[in-house]
């Protein structure tokens, strides 16, 4: 989870505690915290290796961005709610730069000179929310053709005066071993997060099971 500095529109790591849900930012708002923060965004994902390339290149290219370790392009889809518009957007982008040939991309930027032309670019969609048509569609084009397409809910709660940013994977489902950010926020909600050790942050341990 993010806190969202009001100040300088950037994203930064939030206090713990005291927390409360909050109306989800507009798509403008979104998209420009997005790009403002990108390395902390990257790494709030799991995809450290995302480089922020442009923003608004192309029509239906809200966001491109580059994986340095998969060599790859990635577009990037920023909406208040995913459904068939949305989607249809993003493949249209990804169309637009599987299409552009080594000169092209590199005119976009000298990161993409190390993309492969005629490459399939990632796309990742962000989004309050996602709708079960259009995530049953992302799988079909992602088991059925092959495609590479990851899905994130962007939820907003306050802390006092300050907003707070929370990512989670909807698609591909998340391993159920990992740690849930959904869970992990409602227990902040209720003033306790486990660290991870069996002790919550309000000082607390957790009791050992009954036998």
């Amino acid at each position: 989870m993010l806190r969202i500095d009001e100040t300088s529109k950037t994203l930064v790591a939030p206090p713990a505690g005291g927390l409360v849900t909050e109306v989800s930012p507009d798509r403008d708002e979104l998209l420009t915290l997005v790009c403002s923060s990108w390395e902390a965004f990257a790494g709030e994902l799991g995809q450290p290796s995302l480089r922020f390339v442009v923003q608004g290149h192309a029509p239906g290219l809200e966001v491109l961005a580059f994986d340095a370790e998969a060599g790859r392009a990635v577009v990037v889809g920023v909406a208040t709610e995913i459904a068939d518009a949305q989607l249809t957007q993003a493949l249209s982008g990804a169309a637009s730069v599987a299409a552009m040939d080594a000169a092209s991309l590199a005119a976009v930027s000298e990161l993409l000179e190390a993309a492969v032309p005629g490459d399939s670019p990632q796309i990742v969609l962000l989004a309050s929310s996602f709708d079960a048509r259009t995530l049953a569609t992302v799988d079909w084009l992602t088991r059925r053709h092959g495609l590479e397409i990851t899905c994130f809910v962007l939820s907003v709660f306050r802390f006092g005066n300050e907003r707070l940013l929370s990512i989670r994977r909807e698609y591909p489902a998340r391993d159920t071993a990992a740690p849930d950010p959904a869970a992990q926020v409602q227990q902040m909600l209720a003033g306790a997060v486990p660290n991870g050790n069996g002790v919550d942050t309000n000082g607390h341990s957790s009791p050992p099971p009954a036998v």
